[in-house]
């Protein structure tokens, strides 16, 4: 109820939820498995016989007669009387699909994951009447939501964060990345605050920015920018130049230029690279990244048998110092532009 339909405030109380559950007794899954599976399948009759008691079996769901109250229950004021057996749950899911609230509670959802972390009302109201109307049709609600202005508008385009896991994904794409070890990904995944499968809350990791940015976290994102761009994470080959028909730049700041394009599509990217070009004239970057992370160093750089021995090395012609390819990617990859959706 709170999770997935009429939403915490939704106008349920504590006993609609105990008499919802024991509406929901005897819905269980059915056993698999080679070992435990055998053993339990054996406890069960066979498919006719569970049907003519009242059991359902469909594929891996089992309702289970003998495991249900059959005694009555009221939920949300509607009496669900003895003896409902299977039928009675699915009248509940029914009930609570169709509720107002749930129509609220998921085009909210909608609106901050497609549009922003705070959705204006007007669209969450426009995606419940479509929710209602169309009895929960998915495609409907999301037709209106893309047909509404304000997913169209301007203030709206990139106003959402990706999560560590998007950012990650994202990045591995944009660099057309060959990944043969996936695990020290998933520690870097883990490093930026995301530990798959690790959020306690059964809500599922927060789908807004003030969850995943803070000063520690755009450290460790630009950390991991750096990291992939170099070829510093294990398991992941990637080939910088490939990206641009092997053609190397003329200079970082063309580099910047061209991997900026490259790496954010479809953007204007004259304010990010304004933004990033003083980046390209500090060789202790990475060294004051680490600094500003209180001395927890992520990754070093490399020297004698360690260092890149492929990496591109660019010389600016405005300056007489050397600048790595690998640079200017990782700070694209760690920029604020790079960082929305």
């Amino acid at each position: 109820m709170e999770l997935h339909t009429l939403g915490v405030d939704g106008g349920y109380t504590q006993t609609d939820v105990t008499e919802a559950a024991r509406i929901l007794t005897g819905w269980t899954v059915y056993p698999r498995g080679v070992y435990a599976g055998d053993s339990l399948r054996r406890l069960l009759p066979d498919d006719a016989t569970l049907q003519k008691r009242g059991g359902v079996h469909t594929g891996d769901f089992l309702f289970a007669p003998n495991r249900h109250d059959d005694g009555a229950k009221v939920v949300l004021g509607k009496t669900f009387p003895a003896g409902g057996g299977y039928e009675e749950g699915v009248q509940l899911l029914t009930m609570l699909g169709a509720h107002p609230s749930t129509a609220k509670f998921v085009a909210r959802k909608l609106a901050t994951r497609f549009v922003s972390d705070t959705p204006p009302q007007a669209l969450i109201d426009a995606l419940a009447k479509t929710y209602q109307q169309t009895h929960g049709d998915i495609r409907a609600l999301l037709t209106t939501l893309v047909s509404s202005p304000t997913f169209w508008n301007k203030d709206a385009l990139r106003e959402k964060t990706k999560s560590p896991f998007e950012l990650t994904m994202s990045a591995l794409r944009g660099l057309h990345a060959d990944v043969q070890r996936p695990y020290p990904l998933f520690q870097w995944v883990t490093r930026m605050g995301q530990k798959i499968y690790f959020y306690q809350a059964p809500t599922g990791f927060p789908d807004k920015a003030t969850y995943w940015i803070n000063t520690g976290a755009l450290l460790n994102r630009m950390n991991f920018g750096m990291a992939l761009a170099a070829g510093r994470i294990p398991g992941v080959k990637l080939d910088l130049l490939a990206l641009n028909n092997r053609h190397e730049p003329e200079s970082a700041a063309d580099a910047l230029a061209t991997y900026s394009a490259l790496l954010l599509p479809a953007r204007d990217t004259h304010e990010t690279i304004r933004r990033l070009t003083p980046l390209l004239n500090d060789p202790a970057l990475q060294e004051k990244i680490d600094s500003a992370a209180h001395g927890s160093v992520i990754h070093k750089h490399g020297t004698g048998d360690d260092a890149d021995e492929d990496e591109t090395i660019l010389a600016d012609s405005a300056a007489p110092k050397r600048y790595k390819l690998s640079q200017v990617a990782g700070i694209i990859l760690g920029s604020p532009e790079f960082q929305r959706r």
